[in-house]
């Protein structure tokens, strides 16, 4: 399509310069110094006599409101000599990593008119990368005719979100409709259409909030209100929060860009994403579930489809909404809990309610409440990236370690035994809604209780504790459903065994993180045995080092009974290393019933205490199938037990002191 432009010259002091206007004079405009602005008005597309989204018509062209200096908010709302447009107002100075050129603030590093320096222009079919001029845009990101205040110029665009090149370039969104994941739509999931464009108004300098809701020219938009500064973990590039450790825009620094299919891993471009993603076009994404490469890159889902275990499945997920057109998540900031249901500024989207604080442990960012701890890709802070041998626990990269069974799934370690996404396999994705318990899909949690996606025993879960989303401090644990102080008298039911490490409450004799000290990590293939890293393990002779470096009993575990992996069905128990019986009805011990599909043993069960459902309250703990603080004489609390030191191999004198293999416990001590 040919398009007409017709040059304006664009004075930022009171005098004119030569410009014909509609009656064929010419007027002029020149600065106080005599330098004549010259910027180009374009009618974008003069077959329609319209202009590009995001764009309105003043006079005799198409123009940008929020950074033209004559029609600064409006139409005719010209700057004084020597300020510039930001937002729709004018200021006497770019942003941070912005310079003034012909009167508009640019970015050196992308301006196709303006690139590495002021009036240096690159040729015809060239775009400006990291301010030199190059024929390939970075990342996924592909060259397209733009509309600016600079005239119509090749930029690098994003055909999955520019509504003036959707899906392919020069594919203009027409009646209202904006551009999201290569299509134009009525409905923007995550975000507002304002005036054609999907706009994140949680973080848009000149949205924020609302459309048409500019900050001033000095402030960002952080969680949908305008502020000074931007949030812990990001860097400031122009009037924009950046995750720089993640963002293949400003990789490491604002103005570094990844090469043509690179992605930004860990603040370095590379073309490697971490174990259990996939390289899409410079995009690190889990084909599994990514909804414009499902199963492969490039295979999209459809707007009312969800990817579901890689495969398009024709129905929102459990944690989606149909509004209008399409599947949105009913956790963001714009439709939260409801299609209509947008948060105000300052808010944020927690479990489906707009809050004005998140829970410990949790951080606002981008308008919706995340968590740090438990995010391989994001582990502690944002962009930080756990290595494949390793998990996030608790916002620190630590070796891998889980009761249940462990595979390598695309090169990162999943305990197949409640991996919604690796269910008893590598790959087995359960359905919405369901749950993975013992490496199977089921409808519930049995004896746990779902909270969101993910089943948890609310007795000792740092972030679910007594109650889904009742999360504890820093400086507490979680003990029997109540968050209490590391320091405080309940350390003291533990018999010594436990120690205060920062954050948590953990027993360093055989914990395989703190192994004998507080951040001792033993090896993988080794266990923690009485404060030190091994590769036998002791406390008796049926107990065998499985995967990853876990001791267990292979005459009564059910994930590994009989040999290392070998996982009981619920309703089942592990009788002398087998799975009995063939139908699963819990028989064998009169205490073990079956809650909720599994078998449970009602004398030491806090959730279930001598009958199913019975929950102890919080602080008391099961005994003998009754809730109590203490325990019966001669027994001592060990963890969540009663034991007898005096006879338990495996707290023999003390809590978690364990005999050797060829020894037993006798008056406390271990001997032959």
């Amino acid at each position: 399509m040919k398009r007409f432009v017709s040059m304006l010259c664009i004075g930022l002091g009171l005098t004119a310069c030569g410009q014909t206007n509609s009656s064929g004079t010419n007027n002029a405009a020149t600065v106080d110094s005599g330098t004549t602005i010259v910027l180009p008005v374009a009618v974008d597309f003069p077959s329609t006599g319209s202009c590009a989204n995001g764009r309105m018509m003043c006079g005799g062209g198409c123009v940008d409101p929020l950074n033209h200096p004559l029609n600064c908010g409006g139409c005719g709302q010209a700057c004084s000599s020597g300020q510039v447009c930001i937002g729709g107002q004018c200021t006497t100075g770019c942003p941070t990593g912005q310079t003034t050129c012909d009167g508009l603030c640019v970015s050196l590093s992308t301006s196709t008119k303006h690139c590495g320096a002021c009036g240096t222009a690159c040729g015809t079919g060239q775009v400006c990368v990291n301010g030199g001029c190059a024929t390939q845009c970075p990342s996924n990101l592909q060259p397209a005719t733009t509309y600016s205040n600079e005239g119509p110029v090749l930029s690098c665009v994003s055909l999955s979100s520019d509504s003036n090149n959707c899906g392919t370039s020069g594919t203009v969104c027409a009646n209202g409709t904006a551009c999201q994941n290569g299509a134009c739509t009525n409905t923007c999931s995550g975000a507002v259409n304002c005036s054609g464009v999907c706009t994140n108004v949680a973080s848009d300098q000149n949205h924020c909030g609302a459309c048409n809701h500019a900050c001033s020219p000095t402030q960002l938009c952080v969680n949908g209100a305008c502020t000074s500064s931007c949030p812990t973990g990001f860097t400031q590039c122009g009037r924009s929060c950046v995750d720089t450790m993640n963002n293949v825009l400003a990789c490491g620094s604002c103005t570094n860009e990844c090469a043509n299919g690179q992605a930004c891993v860990n603040g370095a471009c590379t073309t490697t994403c971490p174990a259990g993603y996939t390289n899409c076009g410079g995009a690190c994404v889990q084909t599994t579930s990514n909804s414009l490469n499902c199963g492969s890159c490039g295979h999209a889902c459809g707007p009312t489809q969800s990817c579901i275990g890689g495969a398009c499945q024709s129905a929102c997920s459990s944690s989606s909404l149909l509004c209008g057109d399409r599947c949105v998540s009913d956790r963001n900031f714009t439709q939260c809990g409801s299609c209509t249901a947008s948060c105000s500024g300052g808010q944020a989207c927690y479990a489906s309610t707009c809050v004005g604080a998140c829970p410990s442990g949790f951080s606002m960012v981008g308008g919706v409440c995340v968590s740090y701890a438990a995010d391989n890709l994001n582990c502690g802070t944002p962009g930080n990236v756990c290595p494949a041998e390793k998990t996030c626990i608790n916002g620190s990269c630590t070796a891998f370690t889980a009761s249940g069974v462990i595979k390598d799934c695309n090169g990162r370690a999943a305990n197949v035994s409640n991996d919604t996404n690796n269910c008893g396999a590598c790959g087995t994705v359960c359905a919405a809604g369901q749950v993975c318990s013992l490496g199977q899909c089921l409808a519930n949690c049995g004896p746990y209780t779902l909270c969101g996606s993910t089943c948890s025993n609310t007795r000792s879960d740092f972030y679910n504790c007594g109650s889904c989303g009742t999360t504890c401090q820093l400086g507490q644990v979680c003990l029997e459903g109540q968050c209490s102080a590391v320091n405080a008298p309940p350390i003291s039911w533990m018999n010594g065994a436990y120690t205060n490490c920062g954050a948590s409450l953990v027993n360093i004799q055989s914990d395989s993180n703190n192994c004998g000290a507080c951040g001792n990590v033993c090896p993988n293939g080794q266990a923690c045995q009485n404060g030190a890293c091994s590769t036998a393990c002791q406390g008796g002779s049926n107990y065998t080092l499985c995967a990853p470096g876990t001791c267990v009993d292979l005459t009564t575990s059910t994930t590994n009974c009989g040999a290392c992996g070998t996982t009981c069905k619920n309703g089942q128990l592990c009788v002398s290393g087998s799975c009995s019986p063939a139908t699963p009805t819990c028989a064998g011990s009169a205490s073990v019933q079956l809650c909720g599909g599994t078998c449970i043993d009602t004398k030491s069960n806090s959730a279930n205490c001598g009958t199913c459902g019975t929950v102890c309250p919080a602080g008391n703990f099961c005994s003998n199938g009754a809730c109590t603080t203490t325990c019966a004489s001669g027994l001592t609390r060990c963890g969540s037990s009663c034991v007898n030191e005096q006879t338990d191999a495996t707290n023999c004198g003390a809590c978690s002191k364990r005999c050797a293999n060829n020894m037993t416990c006798k008056s406390g001590q271990c001997s032959q």
